[in-house]
């Protein structure tokens, strides 16, 4: 690093300006692909107690040192006040700079006509990359920071857009991390917006932080009072912050199910922006939940689309997108849309296209492996799951579906070595102990699926899961009453939650007792919003196990008017018309 002419061809010269603390798990990535990039780093330590002082002397910055006081500009501009080169590229140490574009950095700050250049910061995301457009290379003296969180900087004369590349990992962390995260900047926004009410950019980032803490019924209050600003006085700026508004309220209505006031908000949104990824992913998730197969399908080929031409030409705007790396999400859940109309060549396409874009999606294996479950294709299903275990990339889903394959093909050993592996995966996972004792219930390994009762029963020892494994224990011991008084006490206390319902009338399918299995799934699906093709086929194999043939044809034609792929009800419905 040097501000040698001879040794920066005569260009101008760069400070990087960074504030730290405690961040010696990514400040040596971070430095590293900034050298060559510029010509001094400035590095203002806030506390830390780690390496981080150490790691930034060997990298050869200039550490200063200074109190943190719950504002992020006041650091960010105390470490500008340091800085002695013409130019300063802000940087965090979470972040790193894409070293093929030192450069373009190089060439766009020979521009005497502007102060400032925007750079592309893609977002590291569990759900892949977001993508949005920040000021964080400008002249030193021309600009300052102003706000305690998520400051904006403020700067004088012209800025230009760059396609300069950084990349961002601190969205990426751990639970706890994240968890930590949220409340400091939850708690300095929440000061921020005591001191101005109508900021709209301290609303949209709490709205956001409320989101990412998963606490919807502040999403949905804190929205409505964002998005009820004056729209004529709107400017640019503000126009953005309601675009984000409405995304994270469109994901709180819809996390609270009500699917028609969130489709209202992202049509509405989709009118003052048409190509917004975010609300075009939203709107064809929204559609997707209530059943608008086809209109889902036409939202997400509109994503592909805009998205493609983006590819092509990138789009600047000051908007961040979280799903500027989704298209892989979108193929899959183009695939359900299609399994759903019963389009099952064009479902598997999708499905298989999702792994070929990026095939480090969980996810995207296991809908093609349950989708090939549902057509009874079960060596393929097995043989995708593998593959994700292959790559190293399977969860406890991933193994959960491969132990349900091993128990249709009466692998017992092999289901339950799946069983336990999505244990392993996630050690309180109710659904994986539930399928690994009912494996053992059926092949009478009764002492080892007490054992693990005993075991979930103390993480979650009021779960009607837990209570309903209980019975058929019971009923398996041969006290069937037991579980029979069971399913009618709780029938009779009325319960609020439907999938109650649902547990129970597992319950009594289980051990035989078909009348009443009907009784519980009737109350079931009076209790939910749409109808399913799965309780259906049960409901109809209740019928079947009667001796009622004809409903329960009549049943099974109508789950499959639900989903024509359900190889379940089509199976059963073929030995049911024989007969």
């Amino acid at each position: 690093m040097t501000k040698d002419p001879e040794n920066n061809n005569h260009r101008s010269t760069i400070s990087a300006c960074m504030i730290v603390k405690n961040e010696e798990g990514f400040l040596p990535q971070c430095l590293e692909s900034i050298k060559g990039a510029v010509d001094e780093i400035i590095i203002v330590d806030t506390g830390s107690s780690d390496k981080t002082v150490d790691i930034a002397k060997s990298f050869g910055a200039k550490v200063y040192h200074h109190p943190w006081r719950n504002s992020f500009s006041e650091a960010r501009n105390y470490s500008l006040g340091y800085a002695t080169c013409d130019w300063v590229l802000q940087i965090d140490a979470d972040e790193k700079l894409e070293r093929e574009d030192i450069p373009l950095l190089h060439k766009i700050i020979c521009n005497s006509a502007c102060n400032a250049f925007y750079v592309a910061i893609y977002s590291e995301l569990p759900g892949g990359l977001s993508k949005h457009y920040f000021t964080r290379i400008f002249r030193k003296g021309k600009a300052h920071y102003e706000g305690i969180v998520h400051n904006q900087l403020v700067h004088e004369g012209h800025s230009r857009p760059s396609e300069v590349r950084m990349y961002h990992y601190g969205y990426n962390l751990s639970a706890t991390k994240m968890e930590k995260k949220y409340k400091r900047t939850g708690d300095l926004l929440r000061k921020q917006l005591e001191e101005n009410p109508e900021n709209i950019f301290a609303i949209a980032n709490l709205v956001r932080n409320y989101r990412n803490e998963r606490n919807y019924d502040e999403v949905i209050k804190l929205a409505e009072k964002g998005l009820g600003i004056s729209e004529p006085a709107l400017d640019l700026s503000t126009k953005n912050q309601r675009q984000r508004i409405s995304i994270d309220l469109a994901f709180a209505l819809m996390r609270k199910d009500r699917l028609d006031r969130a489709e209202d908000v992202c049509k509405k949104a989709l009118r003052e922006d048409p190509d917004f990824l975010d609300n075009l992913f939203m709107l064809g998730d929204i559609l997707s939940r209530k059943k608008a197969f086809h209109e889902a399908l036409g939202i997400y080929r509109k994503f592909l689309v805009v998205k493609e031409k983006d590819r092509r030409s990138p789009d600047f705007n000051l908007l961040i997108v979280d799903t500027y790396e989704y298209e892989h999400k979108v193929y899959n859940n183009m695939g359900d849309c299609y399994r759903n109309l019963g389009l099952r060549n064009e479902a598997e396409r999708a499905y298989k296209r999702a792994i070929e874009i990026f095939d480090k999606e969980t996810l995207c294996y296991s809908s093609l492996a349950r989708f090939y479950l549902s057509q009874n294709r079960l060596d393929e299903a097995a043989n995708v799951l593998d593959s994700a275990i292959q790559s190293g990339i399977a969860d406890h889903l991933t193994f959960l579906l491969l132990g349900e394959i091993k128990t249709v093909q009466n692998k017992t050993i092999d289901a339950i070595n799946s069983f336990k592996m999505a244990i392993q995966k996630d050690e309180k996972n109710i659904t994986a102990y539930a399928c690994l004792i009912n494996v053992l219930i059926q092949s009478n390994q009764l002492e080892e699926a007490e054992g693990l009762l005993k075991k979930i029963s103390s993480f979650y020892p009021h779960h009607i899961i837990v209570k309903c494994i209980n019975e058929k224990i019971n009923s398996r011991r041969g006290d069937k009453d037991s579980a029979i008084q069971f399913v009618r006490r709780i029938i009779a206390s009325n319960p609020s939650d439907n999938n109650v319902y649902l547990e129970l009338g597992n319950l009594c399918l289980e051990i035989n007792e078909y009348a009443l299995a009907i009784e519980v799934y009737e109350r079931f699906l009076r209790g939910s919003s749409a109808q399913d093709a799965k309780i259906l086929t049960n409901i109809a194999m209740c019928y079947a196990g009667l001796g009622q043939v004809r409903p329960a044809i009549v049943g099974l034609k109508a789950a499959l008017e639900i989903d024509p792929s359900y190889q379940s009800a089509r199976k059963n419905l073929s030995i049911l018309e024989k007969k």
